[in-house]
């Protein structure tokens, strides 16, 4: 019997209406049933400062009782579905947000719980909470490959599909000419405090360099002040697709280097890469189309010095293309949940 697959997810907001983020996979997997939770996502992340007195009792009320700050009115739909249907796979795409245990426990036999999870090992090992996310899904799918076998101790099916990309957005234009220039993007598993080492090393070496970094305002005050330094935060998806174009190299200074979307925009746009992490995880892209180091400034700046580059990187982008569309992995995907 064919099985019915369920989406469950919603776009982080920094990704809402763009095109990064995971939440992309939906417009290219034929998925039978979309549960879209964004309002239920949105009203998590909210601060004290734009709640009510209400606002805060409820969620402090809720918090105590079931572990989350916003009642997940969303849980009714799949238990529904859950519990009169056969032969459901529920994928739940950030399972660390929006997959409750307790739906499996109330299930029929047959239908299945996948979660895909964008978190490292240790985050599940941090409460007792976060390893049942593990013990109670029947598939993981992870975004990068370095730690299958951890998570394969907690479950008896995980899977590596990688994160994909929208390649007809992010994609080379040679008009567009390259400066001399580095640029650092993003916030997850991000060391500024080493990033902003090399950039001064940087500045002082090389008098000709701009430096962009775009990230979240928090991580600006590790970040020296320099006219040849610009910050940017909550810029359009063809802002950061130009800077890709215009860098010489994007520079990633990764507490752990896995999946990102930053990665693979610079990539599938031609963009010379660089990451420096003392936990590398080359999951995606071959050694030998990017520059990786170890997390020490001389390594660092010798990797820059040698990615520095006024020419499009043709060969980066060629193999993005042809192995994390969206539509190839959409398809894995697909062919993944449909054989549980």
């Amino acid at each position: 019997m064919k099985k019915k697959l369920v989406y469950i997810g919603f776009a982080f907001v920094h990704h809402k209406g763009g095109h990064a983020g995971y939440h992309q996979i939906k417009e290219y997997l034929d998925y039978d049933c979309v549960i879209d939770v964004q309002n239920f996502h949105e009203k998590c992340i909210k601060t004290k400062e734009d709640l009510n007195l209400l606002q805060r009792l409820c969620r402090f009320f809720w918090s105590h009782v079931i572990g989350s700050p916003v009642f997940p009115w969303y849980a009714f739909r799949i238990l529904w579905m859950a519990m009169t249907q056969s032969n459901v796979v529920f994928h739940f795409i950030y399972g660390e947000n929006t997959f409750l245990p307790l739906l499996k426990n109330l299930s029929r036999r047959g239908n299945k719980f996948v979660c895909t999870f964008h978190q490292p090992y240790e985050w599940f090992q941090m409460s007792e909470k976060n390893r049942n996310l593990l013990k109670s899904s029947d598939a993981v799918i992870l975004v990068g490959e370095s730690e299958l076998n951890l998570f394969s101790q907690v479950v008896n099916v995980v899977k590596f599909i990688p994160h994909g990309i929208c390649t007809d957005f992010y994609m080379p234009l040679e008009s567009i000419g390259k400066k001399h220039m580095l640029l650092t993007v993003g916030n997850w598993l991000r060391d500024y405090s080493f990033a902003n080492k090399v950039y001064c090393r940087l500045l002082e070496l090389d008098p000709n360099l701009q430096i962009k970094v775009v990230t979240q305002k928090k991580n600006w005050n590790v970040i020296v002040e320099d006219d040849r330094i610009e910050k940017l935060t909550n810029i359009s998806d063809d802002e950061l697709r130009d800077l890709y174009r215009q860098s010489s190299v994007l520079f990633l200074p990764l507490t752990r280097y896995t999946a990102n979307n930053s990665l693979l925009e610079a990539g599938a746009t031609g963009c010379n890469i660089i990451i420096s992490s003392d936990y590398p995880d080359n999951s995606y892209i071959p050694i030998e189309y990017l520059t990786l180091t170890s997390m020490v400034e001389e390594d660092a700046l010798k990797g820059i010095e040698s990615s520095l580059s006024s020419n499009y990187n043709a060969s980066i982008s060629t193999y993005v293309r042809e192995h994390y569309s969206w539509e190839i992995i959409a398809k894995d995907t697909e062919s993944f949940l449909c054989s549980l």
